[in-house]
Order: structure tokens, then sequence, then C-alpha cells
């Protein structure tokens, strides 16, 4: 199976899940816990979709979607951070992430999301 979702988050447990979910709906994904993986991976697997915690102080908005954009640019690339993280929402949306949620808006519509 082709991957088709590349998930940059370095949170074992949500990982966990997102590539739980993405198994039960038939959808490959592919993890990466840091942004040179990431780079490399979404090289290799041209990603539909690409997942980015902001959350994560390692994933720093532009820096992150540059990437991304540079290693898979037709991928739809999906913010999330914790809905109390302003900053991160504020700068996801100034960098022109394709999506920006809450990290439970983003657990809740995850099967939405992995879908297309």
């Amino acid at each position: 199976m082709a991957a088709t979702v590349l998930a940059l988050v370095r949170d074992l447990m949500l990982r966990s899940r997102i590539e739980g979910v993405a198994e039960a709906l038939g959808v490959a994904c592919t993890p990466a816990a840091t942004l040179e993986i990431a780079r490399v991976r979404a090289a290799e697997a041209s990603p539909a979709v690409v997942f980015v915690d902001l959350s994560d102080r390692h994933f720093p908005s532009e820096e992150t979607l540059a990437a991304m954009r540079a290693a898979a640019s037709a991928a739809r690339v999906v913010a999330f951070a914790s809905h109390v993280d302003l900053k991160a929402f504020k700068a996801a949306r100034a960098a022109g992430f394709d999506q920006v949620l809450s990290r439970s808006e983003f657990t809740a519509r995850l099967p939405e999301l992995l879908k297309t």
C-alpha cells in the first residue's frame, strides 16, 4: 500500500491513534518524528495529505510548511494545535497552511481528514 498520509507528530499516543484510524480505513500512513525525516519521507511517498502537530515547538510554522511544500508540493497540509495555543494558530494561518484545526477538532474529524 503506498503512503497517502504523512503524520509529522512526535507525540507517540497521538501518532498511534492516527496510524490506527488510518489502518482501519485502509489508508496508508507514514509517521515522522522530526522535520528532516518528514522531508525525506514526503519526497519518497508523495502523500496526498500531511498532518503537522504545531503544539510541538520542534515544528515552527513557516519552516515546517516550506519544507513540506518543497518535498510534497501537491499535498494538502493540515496543522493542528492545542485550542489554547493562540500563537500557534495565528502563526499557522499566517504561514498559509491549507487547514488549521484545534487538536480536539483534528482528532474528532480524523476519519474524515484521512479519507480526503
